[in-house]
């Protein structure tokens, strides 16, 4: 389907299939529902296999070139699609905006390929659906040249349009409840910053919880300017009290932070706090400070970095009780360190590796 989405969901599956001895993990926590994957798209053009020689202008070459659909709401509702084929009751819709041109309808024929719903993408006839250009270089190190294009003007009251649009459904029985909105990029998405974001999150939440059933609310970060870290800082840190899960790496966390303290950290991977700095972790604890329950810290080779509120009410909000995998249940406090596990079929794309650890 999407040359990275594909790759990091056989290894997902590779993981999972290995830690399938005592119970299998996607059939017993799933049951049944609804994943909207919200926000940012690009249809992506990747290189991959690039020279690198350092001239401003000399002649690169590249090995093959590959269309994606790209962006976070891409990315993560494609990797969720093809996670969750085998289930049943399980939707994954994308919402984002596209425009009527060759990008949109190819970036739309990608979704439908890995099961993803398309009837809540809004398609404006005056837009022009973003476009990125990724040089993969062969050190594993990548390059992003992008016009965001749509993704500029995509406004909150037209997310909520299409969150209403969920509710509008042929079946007699009407969709099915509604588990986790995610949404991705707000750094790259002017209109969705700040209180804007906050609000939208609420209204969002308010439009897809019941009393028997209460959306997850997660955002996943990238393109976090380190040039200006109050800029950063407003576009996130006003939202964090309606945000239930936050996704991103330690170079965002740092940017996001009032400290100007390195990131260092050791090889350790025994689950200690000591795999990162004093300076990250404060900033972990500031967000949770700020109303976010529960952190996921990309940490790249390291692995991945959990962190759960200590406040045990904010905990209460975040999922039903009958969920078999209810976030409310979880322990107040709780600090994890997930070790990289190793990816055994050869050279692999990374691109959308941490789209791929949100969903």
């Amino acid at each position: 389907i999407t040359a990275a989405a594909a790759v990091t969901t056989s290894s997902l599956y590779a993981y999972n299939t290995r830690s399938s001895n005592t119970d299998n993990t996607m059939s017993s926590t799933t049951g049944g529902g609804s994943i909207i994957c919200a926000g940012l798209s690009c249809l992506d053009l990747q290189l991959v296999g690039c020279t690198q020689s350092g001239s401003d202008e000399a002649i690169e070459r590249y090995d093959e070139a590959i269309h994606c659909a790209g962006g976070s709401a891409s990315m993560t509702a494609t990797t969720l699609a093809l996670l969750m084929k085998e289930q049943q009751h399980e939707e994954v819709h994308v919402i984002t905006k596209i425009g009527p041109d060759f990008a949109g309808n190819t970036m739309l024929e990608f979704y439908r390929r890995a099961g993803a719903s398309t009837r809540l993408v809004l398609s404006d006839e005056s837009a022009r659906t973003s476009m990125a250009v990724l040089p993969i270089f062969q050190t594993g190190k990548r390059g992003c040249y992008v016009n965001l294009a749509c993704n500029d003007g995509f406004s909150p009251d037209e997310m909520l349009q299409q969150v209403d649009q969920y509710f509008v459904n042929d079946s007699s029985t009407g969709p099915s409840p509604a588990r986790a909105f995610l949404f991705g990029y707000p750094h790259l998405m002017p209109k969705m910053q700040g209180a804007a974001l906050k609000s939208m999150l609420e209204n969002v939440r308010e439009k897809l919880s019941s009393d028997d059933n209460k959306v997850l609310i997660a955002v996943d970060l990238n393109g976090v300017d380190g040039s200006d870290t109050t800029v950063a800082r407003s576009a996130l840190i006003p939202a964090l009290s309606e945000i239930d899960v936050l996704h991103l790496n330690e170079d965002e966390a740092m940017v996001l932070s009032s400290s100007s303290s390195s990131t260092a950290a050791n090889d350790g991977d025994d689950g200690s706090n000591s795999l990162l700095s004093s300076a990250l972790l404060s900033q972990i604890s500031s967000f949770h400070e700020h109303g976010c329950a529960v952190v996921l810290l990309s940490l790249g080779s390291k692995g991945a970095f959990v962190s759960v509120t200590p406040d045990a009410k904010r905990l209460q909000q975040l999922s039903s009780s009958e969920c078999n995998m209810a976030m409310s249940q979880w322990n107040a406090g709780t600090q994890v360190h997930v070790p990289a596990f190793k990816i055994e079929h050869g050279g692999v794309n990374t691109n959308g590796a941490g789209d791929a650890l949100f969903a």
